[in-house]
């Protein structure tokens, strides 16, 4: 596949073509990036296949492929040192590019969920602005870490002068600033005077004079004269019997029917749960061999849910595999009638068989990658 092709495969949307941009250009744009910023080479490769899976469509000349991708990776390397700094000394850096990075990055791409979206759109608009032909405007990092590599010493400096300033007025602003001097007569916050003798409280509040209390005989105790409801009810009854008026009876009370509380109808049935049918059965791969990191291949086949929802399906993939499969979405539910692609990506170095085991129903999708030699051609998969 040359590079009109990439290009016009991943404008149309198809992991392959991607795929394919990883399977050529990967290894030699690490090795790029390794030149320039050993410790963010990996990184920079991985964000690099990301933008160029939203952005190389607006490419206008698609055979200047490789130049758009090294640029946006130069461009990864001069503001990741930039702005990252160096790494720990005791934190090894790979010197080849690892060979589970493609197969990464085509999982990130095929990820349909908001969170692989937002990270998409995230490293894509950070590595921004594109010129009108679609070309990636060279980082000003770039200038900045071959001309004046020295100041980033002279800022540090700087920024520690700025740290030791800041601790101090922190300091500062913890004591509370400093203290008043005591010869003005009152200490702050004590109400206290020159002699720091401290302020009783409610002194300074303005006082009533108390009225004089009428003072009673000795020996002679007064009589509360009786108001409580309690006596004044009891005195009631006795004077209506004593004049031979008839009681008044109590009004009548209309009690209001409540009625029982409306039991609601039961719920409908939830449908019957659906059946998955999956299109093609099989998918073969035909890898190109080389370069250390064999190839990377992306396809996809189909789900669809038969006779009802399938409220949860499960797409397993076998352990201990000689070569990588990343299937995505590996997980979801459907409704009644609906369909889902499921991607397919196979890294390898050997040629190998698995089968993917799909829940419910127990349904198996047969993988079989093959690996050729790069020397004898190329094959259809």
């Amino acid at each position: 596949m040359d590079d009109a092709e990439i290009v016009a495969t991943i404008a149309a949307g198809e992991l392959d073509g991607l795929a394919a941009a990883l399977d050529q250009y990967a290894v030699s744009l690490f090795e790029y990036c390794h030149s320039l910023a050993p410790e963010a080479a990996v990184d920079a490769v991985h964000d690099t296949f990301i933008v160029a899976w939203c952005k190389v469509a607006d490419l206008r000349d698609p055979g200047r492929l490789y130049s758009w991708l090294e640029t946006v990776a130069g461009n990864e390397c001069f503001r990741r040192t930039l702005t990252d700094g160096e790494p720990p000394q005791d934190q090894a850096q790979p010197t080849q590019m690892p060979p589970g990075l493609p197969g990464r990055v085509i999982s990130e791409c095929a990820d349909e969920t908001p969170a692989g979206r937002a990270l998409r759109v995230w490293v894509t608009n950070r590595a921004g602005p594109y010129d009108r032909d679609g070309f990636p405007a060279a980082s000003p990092g770039r200038r900045r870490y071959l001309t004046g590599r020295g100041r980033l010493a002279m800022a540090a400096a700087a920024v520690a002068v700025l740290a030791v300033a800041g601790a101090a007025s922190a300091a500062l602003v913890s004591t509370g600033g400093p203290r008043h001097n005591t010869a003005s007569g009152t200490a702050p916050d004590t109400g206290a005077g020159v002699t720091g003798a401290p302020a009783t409280s409610g002194a300074s509040l303005p006082t009533t004079p108390a009225s004089p209390i009428a003072s009673t005989p000795a020996g002679r105790v007064p009589r509360a004269r009786s108001s409580s409801p309690a006596s004044a009810a009891s005195a009631a009854p006795r004077d209506a019997m004593g004049t031979g008026r008839a009681q008044a009876s109590p009004p009548t009370v209309m009690m209001a029917t409540v009625p029982p509380p409306a039991v609601p109808p039961p719920p409908p049935p939830p449908p019957a749960q659906g059946v998955l049918a999956e299109n093609p059965p099989q998918l073969v791969f035909v890898l190109g061999g080389g370069g250390g990191n064999g190839g990377t291949l992306a396809k996809a086949f189909q789900l669809t849910a038969e006779n009802g929802p399938v409220n949860g399906y499960t797409i397993v993939v076998p352990p201990n595999l000689p070569g990588t499969l990343i299937v995505s979405p590996a997980s979801g539910s459907l409704p009644a009638g609906g369909t889902v692609r499921i991607t397919v990506a196979a890294v390898s170095t050997v040629a190998f068989t698995a089968d993917l085991t799909i829940y419910p129903g127990d349904i198996v999708v047969q993988v079989t990658v093959k690996v050729k030699d790069r020397g004898k051609g190329n094959e259809d998969g």
